[in-house]
């Protein structure tokens, strides 16, 4: 009789402990979010967007948040926190942005998290942008190359550059060495316009002459503009 009690108990225990176990083996954390694509629709480039993705611990563990990445540096991400309990819902906030795309563009933020049938949560952030107000410079060359000359004499070349954007475009600095002068007919040049820009060369030694112009604007783009000079100066 006792064994058959003791048998019993036994049997007891251990499917108690089986359940106990099979309990504890189920219980996971489960990353949920409402949407993982958010579209902004159209946007003017260059302002920033905020977006927000909410999302739900939907497991029956606490759900840790370990790293959220992005794509590029033009997309950020701060968490108010980590640790999400059961049923808890929680916003992982993005910020794009927006200045220098144009035309569609798709960005991504990666989040890892211990939810263990998906350790990696891909999110979309999407929409268009477009461009309105904007200055943008272009040169005709990129490099003036004044061949033969000698010391003490001063050599002029012209280069032209173009405003096609919409708003002026602005001449903010020149980095250039002593021996070249640009001369600017005019440093705010309007949408749709174009200035000369003569470029004079007053060389200080003999030998090859290699050296840049360089033109930093205001342009929506490619700020700074790089051009190459070259000669070969001889003694007189």
């Amino acid at each position: 009789m006792t064994t058959k009690k003791s048998a019993k108990k036994l049997l007891s225990l251990a499917i108690f402990i089986m359940l106990i176990f099979s309990v504890s083996l189920s219980a996971e954390a489960i990353l949920e979010f409402k949407e993982t694509t958010v579209d902004f629709g159209e946007a003017e480039s260059g302002k920033v967007i905020d977006v927000k993705f909410e999302f739900t611990n939907k497991g029956d563990e606490l759900l840790i948040i370990k790293n959220v990445s992005t794509s590029c540096g033009c997309t950020a991400a701060k968490l108010e926190k980590r640790e999400y309990k059961p049923g808890e819902k929680g916003i992982i906030p993005v910020k794009f942005f927006t200045q220098g795309y144009s035309g569609k563009v798709v960005k991504t933020v990666t989040v890892s998290s211990n939810d263990k049938e998906k350790i990696y949560s891909r999110l979309k952030v999407q929409g268009i942008l477009k461009l309105t107000n904007f200055a943008q410079a272009e040169l005709d060359v990129n490099k003036l190359d004044f061949g033969d000359v000698k010391l003490g004499e001063t050599y002029t070349k012209t280069l032209k550059m173009k405003n096609t954007g919409t708003i002026n475009l602005l001449i903010v600095e020149l980095i250039h060495g002593p021996e070249i002068v640009p001369v600017f007919s005019q440093k705010e040049i309007p949408g749709d316009q174009e200035t000369e820009i003569k470029v004079e060369f007053r060389p200080m030694k003999a030998g090859k002459f290699n050296s840049f112009l360089k033109i930093r604007t205001n342009a929506y783009r490619q700020r700074l503009l790089i051009v190459r000079i070259g000669a070969n100066v001889s003694e007189k």
